[in-house]
């Protein structure tokens, strides 16, 4: 097996008092609570879509760069990125309305059995959540209601804003929101990222599930994983973190029928995480598995993936030791 892995260098974040994204949002908050009590649900993702194009006005002539598989999943650079930001729009709507007077969305839950045989066997299950634009609060919305108890790991920035006044004010309508249906949110100490681990693995051998929503943003050990012809890089901690706790990695993928309006939250049969296998093979076999059941969504939903812009060419692959990537203690 090609391996591509590499270690991190953690670097401190203390972030900015404000940005200018925070004022942005403080002038999109008004119109996303207008809509979400007013206007049908049906039509949010035509107004929000209306909304990118007015946002992107001085992008028009930009040169935004084509990744070699977006017209192979019928999409187009700078279409593409319209819509994948108008459904982030609809998203905070959604997250609004719920905060405001509730919102109650067609939404089906697929593969439960997957999450009750991983609970029977009582280790719980790492929940590795693909990157689609309705995935935050519907799957927890469907996980809460089918009586399963999930913990969510997530950034100390979670939410709208990466900046201090966001994490203090803006942040919390989010995650206030989506705490009213996961069972808990177990936050990340840069200081210490090991705490977090331990809290996920203890909440596992109790037979809780513990969700990881797919990217780059945190994390020491970053894989590449090939998707068609491009690559994208993702942290290596959900694979690690089922093998520390004896647990499966079950794969999850929210995406909507837009035609109808339901949301369908699938949760696929387990990743192999087999503890016999070499820990760099274990992480890249778990990656490029999870990444290769990202296609038929793909193909299915272009426009909710959030990651396209992330992709990179396929390179050599390589395997980076340095500073012993691989050599900590699963």
């Amino acid at each position: 097996m090609q391996i591509n892995i590499r270690k991190r260098k953690r670097a401190s974040r203390s972030g900015k008092v404000f940005v200018l994204e925070d004022l942005g949002f403080l002038l999109r908050l008004p119109v996303f609570v207008l809509v979400s009590l007013l206007v049908p649900e049906k039509r949010w993702r035509n107004i929000c879509l209306w909304l990118e194009r007015l946002k992107r006005v001085s992008e028009a002539r930009r040169d935004v760069g084509e990744q070699p598989d977006l017209a192979a999943f019928g999409v187009a650079g700078r279409e593409n990125r319209l819509r994948v930001g108008a459904m982030r729009s609809e998203h905070n709507i959604q997250i609004v309305r719920e905060w405001l007077v509730g919102w109650r969305p067609e939404i089906e839950l697929r593969g439960a059995e997957h999450l009750e045989a991983a609970s029977n066997e009582g280790h719980g299950a790492v929940l590795w959540i693909a990157h689609f634009s309705f995935n935050a609060l519907a799957a927890k919305m469907a996980f809460a209601k089918a009586g399963f108890d999930v913990f969510h790991v997530s950034r100390p920035e979670h939410g709208f804003s990466k900046s201090r006044f966001g994490i203090w004010f803006l942040n919390p309508i989010r995650t206030n929101v989506e705490l009213r249906y996961a069972a808990g949110r177990i936050v990340i100490d840069r200081a210490n990222p090991a705490a977090s681990m331990n809290e996920a693995r203890r909440l596992l051998r109790q037979g809780k599930f513990v969700s990881i929503t797919a990217g780059a943003w945190e994390g020491e050990l970053l894989v590449r994983a090939r998707i068609g012809q491009s690559a994208i890089e993702l942290a290596g901690g959900a694979p690690r973190l089922a093998r520390i706790a004896g647990a499966p990695v079950l794969p999850v993928f929210v995406v909507r029928d837009d035609s109808t309006g339901k949301i369908r939250v699938t949760v696929e049969k387990p990743i192999d995480v087999d503890r016999g296998r070499d820990k760099a093979e274990l992480i890249q076999g778990a990656a490029q598995d999870f990444a290769d059941r990202h296609l038929a969504y793909l193909k299915a939903c272009p426009h909710q993936w959030r990651d396209w812009e992330k992709l990179k060419a396929h390179e050599g692959i390589s395997i980076e030791t340095e500073a012993g990537c691989l050599s900590s203690a699963f």
